[in-house]
């Protein structure tokens, strides 16, 4: 009897079983990719990019006034005026200007006083005599309607742009001086320019505009004694 040969082992079925954590394990970190995908879009399109387009120009304004020199017949000013643009867009000063009065004061303090429902008042200090307007100047600007199409004063965001005046006022004349800044911004992407107009106001200059638009004032004194 000779040797005689194994019988051949017939290979086994192999079933492959899902792991449904694994599938869960997956999905999340599928999620999560997304996720830190919509996020770098937030941060870095939208915040950057698309939100600041949307938003409206912003600038905000000061006035200040100071001596140059002085001499037994004048005084001789500067009025600085600063435009800084605090949005996150380029902008363009579409109209602008400013006011700047002299002013009296009595010899003597006088009370007197106000009572309303919401305010009241009671002084007992000098009060103005007297107001008198030394310069007014107002300009619309190219991005204005009917402005000046060579006019800009364009900045970049977080820039800061001064203007300055030199004014000379008799000495003597005034005890102090007050000034008014306006000024109307625009995002230079804008296609419709800023609908406003220059009006007498109060003896002086100022800026009125046609339904919406933006606009930031303020205001100054100065002392001229001694």
């Amino acid at each position: 009897m000779g040797d005689e040969e194994p019988a051949a082992r017939e290979p086994r079925p192999i079933q492959l079983v899902e792991d449904r954590w694994a599938n869960l394990r997956h999905i999340v970190e599928a999620v999560a990719i997304v996720a830190a995908g919509l996020w770098a879009f937030y941060i870095f399109v939208y915040q950057e990019d698309i939100k600041p387009a949307n938003d409206p120009a912003a600038v905000v304004v000061s006035i200040s006034i100071h001596r140059l020199g002085r001499d037994a017949i004048h005084d001789i000013l500067v009025v600085n005026t600063d435009y800084h643009n605090v949005g996150k867009t380029e902008i363009d000063i579409a109209a602008d200007g400013f006011d700047l009065w002299g002013i009296r004061y009595d010899s003597r303090s006088r009370l007197r006083g106000s009572l309303g429902p919401t305010k009241a008042d009671i002084f007992n200090d000098i009060p103005e005599r007297s107001r008198t307007l030394v310069r007014a100047s107002m300009e619309l600007r190219a991005a204005a309607v009917g402005g000046d199409a060579n006019r800009h004063v364009i900045m970049e965001p977080g820039s800061t742009e001064t203007l300055t005046e030199t004014v000379v006022v008799p000495r003597g004349a005034y005890d102090a001086l007050e000034a008014f800044v306006i000024a109307s911004p625009i995002k230079t992407s804008e296609k419709n320019k800023v609908n406003v107009a220059i009006v007498h106001l109060g003896g002086g200059l100022w800026l009125r505009g046609v339904g919406h638009w933006n606009e930031d004032d303020n205001r100054t004194e100065f002392a001229l004694i001694p």
